[in-house]
């Protein structure tokens, strides 16, 4: 003969705060109150400078053709234009300059920028999978290579840097 489980079984109860609860629930029911009528939820998109023009390269840079290259080239994946464009969200503010965008051969992307106090470049390979190059005043020509996953915290900071020199130069001019 086999074991008997036991199986409990639990209640959720989701009510507005002026609806009216049943008067018995089970003792194992928990009530959460939803307050649709006393608040308003808004979902947008993030508010970036940069966003469209990117949205606008990573859409072309999914429809190329195979081939596109010459060879066997391949349009760049969804999943790595999507990825790449989340990525981009996390680490960059509204003001950071919009990078340039390569397509590679086998669906993958280059994310650059290029400027007089950093290189920055990031091979989107697939999602949670980017090597990055970064080179300034610490690191020399040379650079140093990291591989990211999901800890894109230096990241952000060379690009913090490079945003706060780019707004600074803006505004002594």
């Amino acid at each position: 003969m086999g074991e008997r489980m036991m199986q409990t079984q639990t209640t959720a109860v989701f009510s507005e705060e002026l609806a009216v609860l049943p008067t018995k629930l089970p003792t194992s029911s928990t009530v959460y109150n939803f307050p649709i009528n006393r608040q308003k939820i808004f979902i947008t998109e993030p508010n970036r400078d940069w966003r469209p023009a990117i949205m606008e390269r990573l859409e072309k840079l999914t429809r190329l053709e195979t081939g596109w290259d010459g060879y066997l080239g391949e349009p760049v994946s969804f999943a790595n234009a999507n990825f790449a464009l989340r990525m981009l969200e996390g680490i960059c503010s509204k003001d950071t300059p919009a990078p340039q965008i390569v397509p590679g051969t086998r669906g993958d992307l280059q994310i650059e920028w290029h400027t007089h106090i950093t290189d920055i470049e990031l091979h989107v390979i697939a999602p949670n999978n980017v090597h990055a190059w970064l080179a300034d005043e610490k690191t020399g020509p040379d650079g140093k290579d990291f591989l990211l996953t999901i800890n894109f915290t230096e990241v952000a900071r060379q690009i913090r840097k490079m945003t706060e020199h780019a707004s600074d130069r803006v505004a002594t001019s």
